[in-house]
């Protein structure tokens, strides 16, 4: 009968003729099954004594001197195997730049650090200013900052190794996937300037002076591919950027056409596979990704993404301290900081209207300069013309928000007295030096924010709408713009506009205008109308089906509403 000795027994005889295995689990040992469990502390041993490695991970060799050598040869090969899986799934060092988040100033943080008279007392090493790095274990799915997490910053309960290996393959096949979805440079070029003339004066999301956008592409830096694929996003709706539309076949590599849609939804997924494996580590390049993503909602879950990603991005921003006013030592400008700040209200508040969700970002949380200063002369005027908008829409949301039922019982309607004309905000804000299709855009907001200040506290829900309901002269008033307005939004889209994501929101609004003037009406001519009015807004809207989704949904709607008012 053989002697066998097993792993990690120690004694003083001699065991080079005795056969070496390792001892099983107590679950395999219960069951009398072999055992296939690997031990941290014991690595399987083939029949010459080197470790038993995983396949593709660089095999070490293992130390034979005594005991207390081997295991500290254990100890440096487990340590080696997670150097060589960290190196192997990402280009980016394994032990990042600590930095201190930001912290506002009722945390016990600042609490602490205001106790010290002189910045001479504060710890050496603890940066206390605008954090931009992200913690490597933000995400709760398999990301390489998962691989990558220090000792310090790991989640509770997640060892080094937690990652299957199958997960740990697969990232970085992932990332090559991911950073291929780009069309090819020249179109890439086209839809980059494209960008710049519709979106960029009206949502400077993006600083175009940093280094991920200022230098060429690089595939070991991410954020210079992410970013220019959230542009491409945001921008391929707009008319002038249908002929470049072009992306790589997944199976083939081969370049195809792409619609409007279709492109979006390819950009879309690699986008957001990029971001939940965390290829983006910086905070202010991912506010602006997660802001360029919200442009785009893909089926019946896109308004539950899209706002979720707009709340990332106010997240984000709030986690950087954007909401403060810029401070020696800061990484961006002041200037540059009130551009997102308006982007992200603008972008919040036009989420909220088009979802039906509350808004996120309220303006008495961040600090913004008063309406007067020198410094708003620095925006442009399409961004703070749409921040003045955003504004107005901000209350006549109020009229939307949750109430009990008896405070809804008679007409509401907002700013009776007051309400500006959009030819004197256009002149306010000197709107007449843009391009013609971004006036378009900010005018069709302006109409559609007008025709939600009316709502009727009991909108007919059936064919049994009874006429004659006597309102207040101001409600007469909202209802007299309220049809106006649902009638110049039908007039500006048949002009070039820059498309962004209110424009099949608004164009559904002034069909549902038109449907309820069609129930309520009782005049032929007022029927006739109505009529003309919800067919040609329909129009419009199979126009935008290949762009929008949100135009195929409510086209289905409106055209079974109308058959039956028919």
């Amino acid at each position: 009968m053989k002697r066998i000795r097993f792993l990690g027994d120690r004694g003083d005889g001699s065991y080079s003729k005795r056969r070496q295995v390792k001892r099983a689990c107590d679950a395999c040992r219960s069951a009398k099954r072999k055992c296939h469990h690997d031990h941290l502390d014991q690595p399987d041993l083939t029949s010459d004594g080197s470790p038993h490695l995983e396949r593709n991970v660089p095999k070490v060799p293992a130390t034979t001197e005594n005991s207390s050598e081997d295991q500290e040869g254990r100890r440096s090969i487990n340590h080696q195997l997670q150097e060589s899986v960290c190196l192997s799934t990402s280009s980016l060092p394994c032990s990042p730049t600590s930095i201190a988040p930001f912290s506002g100033p009722s945390s016990a943080h600042s609490l602490l650090l205001s106790a010290f008279t002189s910045t001479n007392m504060i710890p050496a090493g603890l940066e206390t200013g605008l954090s931009r790095g992200l913690p490597r274990s933000r995400l709760l799915r398999p990301s390489f900052q998962d691989l990558k997490a220090p000792s310090s910053e790991r989640r509770p309960g997640v060892a080094p190794g937690y990652l299957p290996f199958l997960v740990r393959a697969i990232l970085p096949y992932l990332e090559i996937e991911c950073l291929q979805m780009l069309p090819p440079q020249e179109d890439l070029d086209i839809l980059m300037q494209v960008f710049k003339q519709e979106i960029h004066p009206i949502l400077p999301i993006v600083d175009f002076s940093m280094q991920a956008l200022s230098g060429p592409i690089d595939r070991e830096n991410p954020a210079t591919v992410i970013l220019r694929q959230a542009i491409c996003l945001a921008v391929c709706k707009n008319v002038s950027a249908g002929p470049h539309l072009k992306l790589p076949e997944s199976e083939t590599g081969q370049l195809s056409f792409q619609k409007p849609r279709e492109f979006a939804d390819k950009l879309f997924g690699a986008l957001k596979i990029a971001l939940d494996i965390g290829l983006v580590d910086d905070r202010l390049e991912l506010i602006q990704v997660l802001a360029l993503t919200t442009f785009h909602s893909y089926g019946p879950d896109g308004d539950d993404e899209i706002a979720r990603l707009c709340g990332q991005a106010v997240h984000y921003a709030y986690s950087s301290g954007l909401h403060y006013p810029w401070r020696p030592g800061d990484h961006i400008s002041e200037v540059r900081r009130i551009e997102l700040l308006y982007s992200l209200f603008a972008l919040d508040k036009i989420i909220a209207m088009v979802t039906g969700r509350p808004a996120i970002l309220r303006e008495n949380e961040v600090y913004l300069p008063a309406q007067g200063d020198t410094m708003l002369k620095e925006l442009s005027p399409g961004l703070r013309l749409l921040f003045r908008l955003s504004q107005m829409l901000n209350q006549v949301l109020d009229l939307y928000r949750p109430r009990a039922p008896g405070e809804t019982s008679g007409e509401e309607c907002a700013w009776e007295a007051s309400w500006p004309e959009f030819e004197d905000l256009a002149a306010q804000y000197d709107l007449q030096t843009m391009r013609a299709s971004t006036q378009t855009c900010l005018e069709l907001l302006y109409y559609a924010i007008c025709a939600l200040s009316y709502r009727p506290s009991q909108p007919p829900t059936g064919l049994n709408y009874i006429p004659g309901v006597i309102l207040s002269p101001a409600s007469q008033t909202s209802k007299i713009r309220h049809h106006y307005c649902a009638q110049r939004i039908s007039f500006l889209l048949t002009l070039e506009t820059t498309m962004l994501p209110f424009v099949p929101y608004a164009v559904s609004l002034s069909l549902t205008v038109a449907l309820r003037n069609l129930q309520q009406t009782t005049l032929e001519s007022t029927k006739i109308l109505a009529r003309g009015d919800v067919e040609r807004n329909l129009r419009v809207l199979a126009e935008l089906t290949e762009t929008y989704w949100h135009a195929e949904s409510a086209g289905t709607i409106g055209r079974q509403l109308f058959q039956n008012l028919s």
